[in-house]
């Protein structure tokens, strides 16, 4: 691929790896998704989220599908609880 290690694992440049943020302190933080269209744990976790008339609550340029990853959209609504309480631990 032609990447320099070294800039990958110590700066955010896009080269070769991805840095993806901690999960420590999620709790308090907004804009989850790619673009920060959902605002809380509670929304990126709701299935609704990825039908085309959906008005996300976070930053979205109008009404539709807050697409991305979907794990956890099918987790039943006790486990999502209990997901969501976890990580709110961190």
């Amino acid at each position: 691929m032609g990447t320099d290690p070294t800039l990958a694992l110590q700066t955010r440049r896009g080269t070769g790896f991805h840095k993806v943020p901690s999960l420590r302190g999620v709790w308090y933080r907004n804009a989850f998704g790619h673009g920060g269209s959902a605002e809380t744990l509670e929304e990126w976790l709701d299935p609704e989220r990825l039908k085309d008339d959906y008005v996300p609550k976070g930053f979205h340029l109008g009404p539709g599908p807050i697409k991305g990853h979907e794990f956890g959209l099918k987790l039943a609504p006790d486990d999502k609880q209990v997901l969501i309480a976890f990580l709110k631990t961190l």
